[in-house]
């Protein structure tokens, strides 16, 4: 399957009229959004000092504004993140990358969500004639301003509808692509670098809800409107992590790799000593996502990571009686040290170190009396060879950047990453 095509738009409407009105068509992007900040401020400022406006008016008014473009500015990302998205190679899982496409840029969604949510807000604004005399001050009921106000009305209206569309959608493709993933069958899979596109989308829609941060003193005056921005912000935050968990659990190789991960006691691990190659047998064990190694800290392994992280890693599965059941699987990428007692290191072990216990587990289930006598006779072995974590011994994780798999006697498969 190649790129998914569709005939969807591939930006909501809001950035098309935004891409359309000068000086905002002829701007980079980045550029583009700080324009908008600026062109919306001045207007803001020349409101407040023209019609004599409160300074909370002011203050308030320019947080409004910080958010929508605070919001604006994860929209740089949503389009090309969805754009590089390559479908998997099974129709399930296909199928549920398509239907998220579809939905996410789908006119109706977008704009009648948007509309109602203008609705219900410039009613309860209007309705509470206290809260807008607060804010505006003696401007209060100048048709100037109040077109002003329901312009940035729209704006929040806008972002917060499809903050709550795009998640709700991203919530619901993830729990479908993890429950499609359980039905794989050989070689079908989701490419790990589309199933990390996804999850940092779904890190734009966290960033959305938190940004709502910023509305929270301006609906502080108000109980009602106090009470919806919190909901809207404990809806975004909640359902993107929960998109993010299920993301989390998604397999990143097709079922043929992963047997190969999972039941393959060893594995022969490549760096790189000033151009030559430095290769060496390991143990290792897999998690569902990465492939981890255990080394000393006075071994050559060690030092040529520190200084070099591009390795490779062989995993071969042999069968002597029948040939043409070998597999093998080449692993090319970065090898990432955990467990070392530097500054970084340190990081890190506070970042990963719940996973890093796990490992431990990992490998004591899948090498019980290689762990067992390391165990028993650690006091009898030099320190090099003890299994001391964080002492002796640190872990690797590979972090693919290219797949090669080669099964019975048909042409290697380069898998993407």
């Amino acid at each position: 399957m190649g790129q998914i095509v569709d005939q969807t738009p591939h930006k909501w409407v809001y950035e098309e009229i935004v891409d359309r009105v000068p000086p905002f068509r002829w701007l980079p992007p980045i550029l583009d959004v700080a324009a908008q900040l600026l062109l919306v401020e001045t207007v803001g400022i020349i409101a407040f000092f023209y019609f004599n406006m409160p300074v909370n008016a002011a203050i308030f008014g320019s947080m409004a504004i910080i958010y929508t473009v605070v919001w604006s500015a994860g929209c740089l990302y949503i389009i090309p993140w969805l754009r590089r998205l390559r479908n998997p190679t099974h129709e399930t899982e296909y199928e549920v990358l398509a239907k998220y496409r579809e939905r996410l840029f789908d006119r109706k969604y977008e704009i009648g969500g948007s509309v109602l949510t203008f609705v219900g807000m410039t009613a309860y604004l209007f309705i509470d004639e206290d809260l807008l005399r607060l804010f505006l001050g003696d401007g209060y009921g100048n048709p100037i301003l109040t077109v002003l106000i329901l312009v940035l009305t729209w704006d929040i209206s806008y972002r917060i509808w499809l903050s709550v569309l795009t998640t709700l959608f991203a919530a619901s493709r993830s729990i479908s692509l993890r429950r499609a993933a359980r039905n794989r069958r050989g070689l079908e899979y989701t490419a790990y670098s589309e199933v990390r596109t996804l999850e940092e989308l779904d890190v734009i829609n966290l960033y959305w809800g938190v940004s709502a941060v910023l509305l929270i003193p301006i609906a502080a005056e108000s109980p009602l409107l106090l009470l919806g921005i919190l909901g809207y912000f404990v809806a975004v935050t909640g359902l993107s992590g929960l998109s993010l968990m299920a993301m989390e659990t998604i397999p990143w190789f097709p079922p043929d790799v992963e047997s190969v991960l999972y039941f393959e006691k060893f594995a022969y691990v490549s760096a790189c000593d000033n151009d030559e190659p430095h290769t060496t047998p390991v143990i290792f064990v897999y998690d569902g996502k990465y492939l981890y190694f255990a080394i000393s800290v006075k071994s050559a392994k060690y030092r040529l990571i520190k200084k070099n992280r591009n390795i490779a890693v062989l995993v071969d599965m042999r069968d002597n009686r029948k040939v043409m059941n070998n597999r093998t699987l080449l692993m090319r990428g970065k090898g990432l040290i955990l467990g070392e007692t530097t500054p970084m290191g340190v990081v890190r072990i506070f970042l990963n170190g719940l996973w890093m216990i796990r490992l431990w587990r990992l490998f004591s289930q899948k090498y019980p009396k290689y762990t067992k006598y390391y165990r028993e006779q650690e006091q009898n072995l030099p320190l090099a060879w003890q299994s001391k974590p964080f002492i002796s011994r640190v872990f690797v994780r590979m972090e693919p950047e290219s797949i090669t798999y080669w099964r019975e006697a048909r042409p290697p498969v380069g898998l993407r990453v």
